[in-house]
């Protein structure tokens, strides 16, 4: 079964051809429309202009949406994840943070570690660690951590 990270890749890829499809589905509209009603193609120079411009830049605005999606997703949910880790008790395991499904809650001394996807025994997640405190990423051999931005880390946790 898909993860909730997963699925919300998916569903801004269904968004971004949905968008795409809608608006040449459109195009196909106004074309059918001026071939019915003046029985010829008509298109001004502006018109084709624009065609031209604004799918590729929709297209790549899709591709950097999907390419960021996490980096969104966190800054969306920062203070939903902040107040997690302020108030450990406030949270609790299997439950939507935010924009994250977090399976796991582990708070350590100077880390919190949100498990957002496990695979057989393998962890993924992301960690916020206190500011000059990165010594507790390394919980074992086994773990690989990237910095994200500011005191935030992505993690994964082999077995």
């Amino acid at each position: 079964m898909y993860s909730y990270d997963s699925l919300a890749i998916i569903f801004i890829c269904l968004i971004g051809c949905l968008i795409v499809g809608v608006y040449w589905l459109l195009q196909i509209v106004i074309m059918l429309g001026y071939f019915l009603y003046k029985h010829k193609l008509q298109y001004s120079q502006v018109k084709t202009l624009i065609k031209i411009t604004v799918v590729p830049i929709l297209v790549f605005c899709y591709i950097l949406l999907a390419v960021y999606t996490d980096i969104i997703r966190l800054r969306l949910s920062e203070p939903a994840l902040m107040n997690c880790v302020n108030s450990p008790n406030l949270c609790q395991n299997d439950t939507i943070i935010g924009w994250f499904y977090v399976q796991f809650i582990h708070q350590g001394e100077d880390c919190t570690f949100f498990t957002t996807d496990t695979w057989v025994f393998n962890e993924f997640g992301l960690v916020y660690v206190t500011p000059g405190k990165e010594d507790c990423l390394n919980r074992g051999y086994s773990d690989i951590t990237e910095k994200i931005y500011g005191n935030w880390w992505e993690y994964a946790h082999y077995n």
